[in-house]
């Protein structure tokens, strides 16, 4: 390692000089605040000569701060009639050795296409004024296409696919639309586009990983409190409640992993610029939109929506539960709720935590006795962040678990696995805990129930199981939660 200076430029602007019988060597330069762009370093693929030296240079040069150099020079022998050697990325508490195998190869939002979209500026699709300013909705090129185009749905011509980016940005101070670099992500979905007909929403392709470990921990904790059955013939019909839509990949992710006609996803979303964009340009079914009115929504929601189970309620989500909750209705019951809402600052609502706001003092009428609720917080490693300090989760947690869940409820809580978000929190809230023994940890029953997820869920509509690994994002930097003072088991990353 060497400090930033004359020798550091004198090295990234001249040769690298590779010792004798070298395979490969990486030079990387990046400031110290970044020092995790080091970490996987794609080498390309060519013919070697046996026993020649091959070397390739990256180069990443900081605008301001301290930088570093790192020589990481690794070498291995080939065989004399080798000719041609297969090389292939570092990754991340891997840089010596072979990568491990790809995770989740079946799904089409995996980590490995995330690079198609993170952090790129796309090309503009359209600028919406909303509450939060501005919401702009970007593309992005796909590489991977499957031509998936639902049945009975018009639409001429050959299918394409491309990423399509929901970011919410602060109005330009100059006046105007915000560009493509403004604003900060909310949203990514696979579209299907097919001549002028509407965009479609690939429903089987979540590319964000807190939404696929929101999905995971709700079913898993569904399941593992005995309400969820994996025999489709026996399984009940369920209903989820998500608050907040975003792109809405959440609930066509459930309305489409469900068998058909067991499972009704209500969602709730305020901002009309966010639904304008959710179903006009990112594939949200625009059939699912329903009334907006408070007491028309609750008396909709009731009566059947006209027979749709994906429904839409331009309404925050604590007036349209309070209307709920004031139907009396005794069998409308949520099985999952979802709660990923967030104001201009990127905290939770005070009206969804409030303990004395409708929100929470609804849930008790409306949630059915084995429910889940996953609560999505924005909150960094050090366990602050946009949503709050520790000690305002810790209330947070107290007051929903004292609204949700009954005597013998259990709480816990996991992070999005690390190589596919940093920033996100989640806690699961199971509402009469697990069924029978409990002398055992709740991290050990939780992946046992992923795993049985996994295996036994019902295919989907086209033949296929479950594309994501429940048990990896169940246990991923797991905690039990315990109320202030109690003893708490800090469960660990893996």
């Amino acid at each position: 390692l060497f400090p930033a200076g004359p020798l550091v430029n004198a090295m990234a602007a001249s040769a690298v000089v590779v010792p004798s019988g070298t395979a490969e060597a990486w030079v990387v330069w990046t400031p110290s605040y970044s020092v995790a762009n080091a970490v996987a370093i794609p080498s390309g693929t060519g013919p070697v000569p046996p026993l020649a030296p091959l070397w390739s240079a990256a180069a990443i040069t900081p605008a301001l701060g301290v930088a570093t150099a790192a020589l990481v020079v690794t070498g291995r022998s080939r065989r004399l009639r080798a000719t041609t050697v297969r090389r292939v990325p570092r990754h991340f508490f891997n840089l010596f050795g072979e990568p491990a195998p790809e995770q989740d190869p079946e799904d089409p939002g995996r980590v490995a296409v995330v690079g198609e979209y993170q952090n790129m500026p796309g090309q503009m699709v359209s600028a919406e004024q909303s509450d939060f300013g501005w919401a702009t909705v970007q593309r992005h090129n796909a590489s991977e296409q499957d031509g998936y185009w639902p049945e009975g749905v018009a639409g001429d011509g050959e299918v394409t696919q491309e990423w399509r980016e929901l970011k919410l940005a602060k109005a330009p101070e100059g006046g105007g639309q915000p560009g493509p670099s403004d604003g900060k992500g909310q949203s990514v979905v696979k579209v299907s586009l097919r001549g002028n007909a509407a965009p479609v929403q690939v429903p089987y392709c979540m590319a964000l990983g807190y939404a696929k470990s929101m999905c995971a921990l709700a079913m898993t904790g569904t399941h593992l409190q005995g309400a969820l059955q994996l025999d489709e013939d026996t399984m009940p019909r369920m209903r989820a409640l998500v608050v907040g839509l975003g792109a809405g990949s959440i609930p066509v992710w459930l309305h489409h992993t469900f068998p058909k006609g067991k499972m009704i996803v209500d969602t709730v979303e305020i901002d009309p610029a966010v639904i304008t964009t959710a179903t006009e340009l990112l594939g949200f079914p625009k059939r699912a939109l329903r009334p907006g009115e408070v007491s028309a929504a609750a008396a909709d929601a009731i009566g059947g929506a006209g027979g749709e189970t994906l429904r839409l309620y331009p309404l925050g989500g604590e007036a349209f539960v309070e209307a709920l909750a004031a139907t009396g209705a005794s069998d409308y019951k949520y099985d999952m709720v979802f709660i990923d809402a967030f104001d201009n600052a990127g905290k939770v609502p005070d009206a969804i935590i409030d303990p004395e706001g409708p929100f929470l003092k609804a849930m008790p009428a409306l949630l059915a006795p084995k429910a889940t609720v996953v609560l999505n917080l924005l909150v960094g490693m050090t366990g602050s962040g946009s949503s709050g300090g520790p000690q305002e989760i810790k209330a947070m947690a107290s007051t929903i678990k004292a609204a949700c869940c009954q005597p013998n409820g259990e709480v816990f809580s996991a992070r999005t696995p690390i190589n596919e978000s940093s920033g996100n929190s989640l806690y699961g809230f199971l509402a009469s805990g697990r069924e029978g023994d409990r002398t055992g940890p709740l991290k050990e029953a939780l992946m046992a129930s992923a795993q049985a997820v996994n295996d036994g869920f019902p295919a989907d509509s086209l033949g296929k199981k479950l594309r994501f690994e429940f048990e990896r994002r169940v246990k991923f930097s797991y905690q039990d939660w315990k109320p202030a003072g109690a003893e708490r088991n800090q469960g660990g990353f893996f």
